[in-house]
């Protein structure tokens, strides 16, 4: 493969494929960080991941908010 390849952009379909996952991955984490204690390492961790996945979606879509919900009756994406 050459060098160039390696740096091509995600095609749209992998990068939407790659945002689904991502926001699972995110849920996943906010449903455990439910059952924490609040500031325990655990938490603060998960905090972090979830941090760096809106980072990433930022990174990926431009929109520092992509995974937050809107107004109420907007559904989370």
């Amino acid at each position: 493969m050459p060098k160039s390849d390696r740096h091509s952009p995600l095609l749209d379909a992998e990068r939407e494929a790659l945002l689904v996952q991502l926001a699972l991955a995110r849920q996943a984490l906010i449903k455990a960080q439910r059952g924490m204690r609040p500031r325990s390492g655990l938490s603060r961790s998960a905090a972090a991941v979830i941090e760096e996945i809106d980072e990433f979606a930022f990174v990926l879509t431009g929109s520092s908010d992509f995974f937050h919900t809107g107004a109420h009756g907007t559904p989370p994406r």
